[in-house]
């Protein structure tokens, strides 16, 4: 693991474990922190920024004490989700053959998911 990313994830649980200790909030921020556990997603170079990360754990903050189909559905429109499911950026079928005017089938990845 290169230094800035070992920099990078050891800010990210800093931040977790002092809002985890100090917010006036613990049991959603416990609560949050076992569906972050339920539901993880994968490390890669591309997605090493720390608020994207923030912003997945923010979902289980929100809906901490709500139903697990508002968490996934939430989840799955995160910048870091769309990532992971290869769906960042991906056009539709109809746009490539309008705008490019080739035929590129679009990645399915998420649909299957």
């Amino acid at each position: 693991m290169l230094y800035w990313q070992w920099h990078y994830l050891e800010y990210r649980y800093s931040v977790w474990v002092n809002i985890a200790l100090e917010a006036r909030d613990q049991l959603r921020q416990r609560v949050a922190w076992a569906l972050y556990q339920i539901i993880p997603i994968g490390v890669t170079v591309e997605n090493y920024e720390t608020e994207v990360f923030l912003g997945y754990y923010d979902v289980f903050v929100r809906n901490a004490f709500g139903s697990y189909r508002d968490i996934l559905k939430e989840i799955s429109y995160t910048d870091i989700m769309s990532m992971w499911l290869s769906f960042y950026g991906n056009l539709s079928l109809q746009y490539q053959i309008e705008y490019n005017g080739s035929p590129v089938l679009p990645d399915e990845n998420y649909a299957r998911e």
